[in-house]
């Protein structure tokens, strides 16, 4: 284990690899970041009693088990609760299995980013920083507006108690809107916080999400999920409570309700 203090947030790295994990600490040191390291899963599991990382690189293959399971273990908070506290941690998998198959199981199992090896240190970096700046302000707790519910522990959704299936992507949308509702975001704004540094397309791709979910939404929710998601024309989109689209009704908004009393 290898322990750099007094600079944070906290990147915990597990890694069975020591040439991976040296080269990887050095470029995050400089970039003032405070690092710990385990080699497996079973001394991660020893860490993340003592400590409550910012953020967790994880490989997949590891000599005494699977990554993956390791960041089920996290996002559901262990068997006994006791990593609830750490079960919102961004993960980031770092790991040579580059096949598409392995990419969305890792996203199955909560991570936040898939890394494959080769990497560049300074694309690793950027997806930290990135992962970091985009959970900030989003809520751990379940949420419920309407029919609506959203877990985000365990990235699963649901409508009028029907399981609806996002992409991770689709999920991230979903997610950032609830947690802001009635808010306005910009595209530009949603292709930062959902698709990060890396992504380089442009501001369509957002379009094209919003509709996927608002058409998966309105399907499972047979009318009860139905505009949730609006357009704010040159502005960009929201999500809204039934409660506000009700009121909305007729032209003159809230406005008509308060001025009727």
């Amino acid at each position: 284990m290898t322990c750099v203090h007094g600079v944070s947030p906290l990147i915990m790295i597990v890694e069975d690899n020591p040439l991976i994990v040296e080269f990887v600490e050095i470029h995050l040191q400089r970039e003032k970041f405070s690092v710990v390291a385990a080699t497996g899963c079973t001394e991660a599991v020893q860490l993340l009693r003592k400590h409550v990382p910012g953020l967790i690189i994880l490989d997949i293959v590891l000599d005494d088990g699977n990554g993956c399971d390791l960041c089920r273990l996290i996002r559901t908070g262990g068997s006994d609760g006791e990593f609830a506290r750490i079960a919102d941690v961004p993960i980031l998998i770092l790991s040579a299995r580059a096949d598409e198959e392995d990419r969305l199981e890792g996203f199955r199992a909560g991570a936040d980013d898939y890394l494959t090896k080769p990497f560049s240190p300074a694309e690793l970096t950027f997806r930290i920083k990135s992962i970091l700046r985009r959970s900030i302000g989003l809520s751990i707790a379940c949420i419920e507006i309407g029919a609506l519910q959203i877990d985000p522990r365990r990235r699963e959704v649901y409508v009028n108690h029907h399981p609806v299936e996002l992409t991770p992507k689709e999920f991230e949308l979903l997610h950032l809107l609830a947690s802001h509702p009635g808010r306005v975001f910009s595209r530009e704004e949603l292709l930062e916080r959902v698709w990060g540094y890396s992504y380089m397309g442009n501001t369509r791709t957002v379009d094209v999400h919003v509709n996927r979910l608002r058409h998966k939404l309105e399907l499972a929710g047979e009318g009860s999920c139905n505009n949730m998601i609006s357009t704010e024309w040159g502005a960009g989109y929201k999500l809204e409570s039934p409660a506000l689209l009700e009121a909305e009704v007729g032209g003159t908004g809230i406005h008509r309700l308060l001025n009727s009393h």
